[in-house]
Parts: structure tokens; C-alpha cells; sequence
């Protein structure tokens, strides 16, 4: 039974608004860096330019609004930074990376036991990212795709932060 890929249907689906630049070669992908180094940069997709004018639109209504934007704006920005951090060191994980992956979803369930219960979804969900990567991470051969789409991902994220005007 093939692995599923959880990666590539949210790069494809990012795709009608930023599409990853250049395309990955699943055969032989290229090195992370190719998408986080700063030399590329996504391309608007089909929906950028119409969501970009609804969205400043929206977020110029109010300062509250405005708020709102530098917010999702610098979400997208540092998440976007951390996934090219993963991205980049995907490649070099030795064989101990399961236990790195067991021992930060023991922080993060520690963190969750311990976070107000209104951090407990975002702790949630870094641990269910973790969950997918380590299953990726377990047939080596998929180890440099993964790496790529995550490439693929932190590029689209920051080239999706415009979107949401930033003061």
C-alpha cells in the first residue's frame, strides 16, 4: 500500500491562488533550497489578484480589521519561516529521527496539558503537522519529496502573506 502524501493536495490546493516555483520533479526532487533559498518566488495563481483586492478591501474597513490582516500576515509569515526550517533539515535526519519526532510530541503534549484552553487547538494542530511528518519520515525514500513539498508549501505561504495587508 502506497503511502499517502498529505503535502502535496494542500501545495495543489494553494496553487489557484500562489503556485510553487519552479515545479518539483518527484522522480528527483530537488534540494528544499530550491523554494526556500530566495532565489525563486511562487507565482500568482488564477484567484491572487481578485482575493488580493477583496481582502484589502475587507481588512481596510476597520483598524480592528486592520489588526486582523497584520495578524494573519505575520502568521503566514513565521509558519511559513518554520516549514522552511523543517524543510531544510528534512534532508540531512539521520536515523534517529523518530526519536526526535517522539520527544517533541511529548513537549507538545506536555504543553497541552498544561496551556490554557484556548492554546490547545494550535498545539493540536503542530502536533498532528508532527504526526504527518514523522510518517513521512518513516519510508526513507519519500524523505526527499517530503522535504521538497515542504519547500514547495513555505514558499507559497510567503508569497500568500500579502494577501493580508501588513502595517
Amino acid at each position: 500500500m502506497a503511502t499517502p502524501d498529505p503535502i502535496a493536495p494542500v501545495v495543489q490546493a494553494l496553487s489557484v491562488l500562489v503556485a510553487p516555483f519552479p515545479k518539483l520533479i518527484p522522480a528527483a526532487p530537488q534540494p528544499p533550497s530550491t523554494w526556500t533559498g530566495g532565489s525563486n518566488a511562487a507565482t500568482d495563481g488564477t484567484l491572487f489578484t481578485p482575493a488580493q483586492a477583496l481582502l484589502g478591501v475587507l481588512f481596510g474597513l476597520s483598524s480592528d480589521m486592520t489588526s486582523v490582516g497584520n495578524a494573519f500576515n505575520s502568521g503566514l509569515t513565521e509558519i511559513a519561516g518554520v516549514i522552511a526550517s523543517i524543510a531544510n533539515q528534512l534532508g540531512t535526519l539521520t536515523a534517529d529521527a523518530a526519536a526526535a519526532f517522539n520527544a517533541l510530541q511529548t513537549v507538545l503534549s506536555l504543553a497541552q496539558s498544561v496551556a490554557p484552553s484556548s492554546a490547545t487547538g494550535v498545539l493540536k494542530s503542530a502536533s498532528g503537522l508532527f504526526d504527518q511528518l514523522q510518517a513521512l519520515i518513516n519510508p526513507p525514500a519519500l524523505i526527499g519529496v517530503a522535504a521538497a513539498e515542504l519547500g514547495e508549501l513555505s514558499q507559497q505561504l510567503t508569497a500568500a502573506a500579502p494577501l493580508f495587508p501588513a502595517a
